[in-house]
């Protein structure tokens, strides 16, 4: 009997431990995904003149909407090519936001640092405005061929009379820049130097279309 109780004890004794073995490696730590770096725009340093009118310096209201993106670039991913025909994400990098929200923010931004801006608005409802901005982003990615590497940044806006939507104005972005290092930063690092290119384009072409508007001057 008292041997019957010992192989029992040592049978319990075995059970519990694999048991407790098992919860144990249940209660391991899961590993977290490593972590990704982050990349942001930043608004180009860029004044212009203020507009004048008849009496005074001339400060107007820009509606302007939000960016719409091509098919593939409305994303976080920062997105590089190696052929023609194919896009992938970087795994450990992403950008802040989509990258034609982030354009949104740097033109708006940049248009409220201008003498000639009183404001920057979503749409012209409650206030009259001097002209209607849309922008769309068409490419942004980082072109590799071979040990060298560009960054391709590809867009358009329009400029238009809100009241009758009639053209003001069109402007066509599609610039490259060579990137030294071929990996996320040095595409995040030269995709800056084209967004201020791009900026700059589109701040002076919205002064031109106001200039030119007979509001402006009215």
């Amino acid at each position: 009997m008292r041997q019957l109780n010992s192989k029992k004890t040592i049978g319990s004794l075995a059970i519990l431990s694999i048991f407790s073995a098992t919860l144990a490696g249940c209660s391991l730590p899961i590993r977290a995904p490593e972590q990704q770096n982050v990349f942001r725009f930043n608004s180009p340093d860029i004044q212009t003149p203020a507009i004048d009118s008849t009496d005074s310096k001339t400060a107007l209201l820009i509606q302007m909407r939000t960016p719409r993106a091509a098919e593939g670039f409305n994303t976080q991913s920062m997105m590089y090519s190696r052929d023609a025909l194919n896009l992938a994400p970087y795994r450990d990098s992403r950008w802040l936001a989509p990258p034609a929200h982030m354009l949104g923010d740097v033109i708006e931004q940049t248009l409220l640092k201008q003498p000639w801006v009183a404001g920057v608005v979503p749409n012209s409802a409650n206030a009259p405005v001097a002209t209607s901005l849309s922008c769309r982003l068409i490419r942004l990615e980082h072109d590799i061929v071979g040990t060298t590497g560009k960054a391709h940044l590809v867009m358009s806006c329009l400029w238009t009379m809100p009241a009758n939507h009639k053209v003001q104005g069109h402007l066509r972005f599609d610039q490259t820049r060579p990137i030294t290092r071929n990996d996320a930063t040095g595409f995040a690092t030269a995709s800056q130097h084209l967004v201020d290119q791009a900026v700059t384009q589109i701040i002076n072409q919205t002064r031109e279309v106001i200039v030119k508007s007979p509001k402006s001057t009215d």
